[in-house]
């Protein structure tokens, strides 16, 4: 698997969304995996031992979300896929990676509650109701139903899960309120052009990328100064673009990103929303004409304001999660933590997986292209996110 889609599971795997209606069909449970160890301790961490059933609700409830997730690039038997290699360089599948992020998750739910207290942070009487609420809901539900049959859980175990994770969330946004939320229009400014781009480099036999000859070049910059011409005429980018069967013509780029360079952003500097770009600008991509359509896009820049804020609430989170972890995780193992016979009782996957490689590589494109920017998760650390936003609204 590529790295891009690693980090979109790892934050799939760290969020989870309780609400009953989000399992209803999914077929999380469709192994039919049962155990009578439901009560066992599976791990303790920070002193609380978290029972077999509990790290199998979990489990069960981030399988339905992959399902929902990634059945569509994968087809729905993917759980064998291989992730890579673990630290005894041993093949880790799509199942592994889950089931360990699943124990992160939990580690992490715990450690955010132990600091409630402290933090000044509980859940009322009302909130405590919403979670019975969802508790019942999902108990009532058929999978939900499935899921607390296969582990011996029951509506108070589910109970407690809403309610840890609405705490949970409340400790997290306990710890994000003093950050700092001002953001001005120079450091999250977006700017949105219409350009046309005459490149200077050239598909070779092989299918390469390769620089064109300097006659070449010469020849793509008149036939960029031509289209110039026809742009200072009244001619509409659009309109050349068709001619040249161009089809990109818009760009919105926060400062310093613009495929076209820095200096080229210079000059967008020193003229007006709706004016051209003076001349043929020889860029980083080969030569470019260009109309100026906001230099500060206004909902553009509102957005990545947002991404800013959202940033650097996640990188304060991390910060003070790791100073309150850092004893805890010296010593800590989840292969020698974690007992690992009782979690091999939990089977995410039903039949060995049809993914390929080069499945994993088209998703990982398909994703890439429609993943949210960096920062922008809906959380600090996507721990808590759906069900215990709610329950603790």
């Amino acid at each position: 698997m590529k790295k891009n889609i690693l980090t979109r599971v790892a934050a799939a795997a760290l969020s989870i969304a309780l609400a009953a209606g989000m399992l209803t069909g999914c077929g999380s449970s469709k192994t039919g995996s049962s155990t009578k160890d439901g009560d066992k301790t599976l791990f303790t961490y920070s002193g609380v031992d978290v029972p077999l059933k509990e790290a199998w609700i979990y489990a069960k409830i981030n399988a339905a979300q992959y399902e929902a997730s990634y059945s569509n690039y994968f087809g729905p038997n993917f759980w064998t896929m291989e992730m890579g290699k673990d630290a005894d360089g041993n093949a880790t599948s799509f199942e592994d990676y889950a089931k360990e992020q699943t124990i992160t998750q939990i580690k992490q739910i715990i450690v955010l509650d132990s600091k409630a207290e402290e933090l000044k942070c509980s859940l009322d009487d009302k909130e405590k109701e919403k979670c019975g609420e969802y508790a019942k809901a999902f108990a009532e539900d058929e999978t939900g139903k499935k899921i607390l049959k296969e582990c011996g859980g029951s509506v108070e175990d589910i109970q407690k899960i809403y309610e840890d994770n609405a705490l949970a969330s409340k400790v997290q946004q306990e710890m994000v309120k003093d950050t700092d939320k001002n953001v001005t229009d120079e450091e999250a400014r977006e700017t949105t052009i219409s350009r046309v781009v005459f490149p200077v480099t050239k598909t070779d036999d092989q299918g390469q990328n390769t620089d064109m000859t300097d006659a070449e070049k010469a020849e793509v910059k008149k036939k960029a100064e031509a289209a110039w011409q026809k742009l200072a005429s009244g001619t509409s980018i659009e309109d050349i673009a068709k001619e040249q069967e161009y089809t990109n013509t818009s760009e919105t780029f926060a400062s310093g990103e613009s495929e076209e360079g820095k200096d080229f952003e210079k000059k967008l500097a020193e003229i007006k929303d709706g004016d051209n770009v003076e001349g043929v600008q020889e860029c980083d991509n080969g030569y470019v004409i260009a109309k100026l359509v906001a230099y500060t896009d206004q909902s553009a820049t509102a957005s990545h304001k947002e991404q800013i804020i959202s940033q650097r609430e996640q990188d304060n989170f991390h910060k003070k999660y790791e100073e309150w972890t850092a004893d805890l995780e010296k010593d800590w193992d989840y292969k020698k933590n974690v007992d690992q016979d009782l979690w091999a009782q939990v089977v995410l996957h039903s039949e060995e997986s049809t993914a390929t490689e080069s499945q994993a590589d088209t998703a990982a494109a398909e994703e890439a292209s429609t993943a949210a920017p960096e920062g922008e998760t809906g959380s600090q650390d996507a721990t808590t996110e759906a069900g215990a936003g709610d329950a603790g609204k």
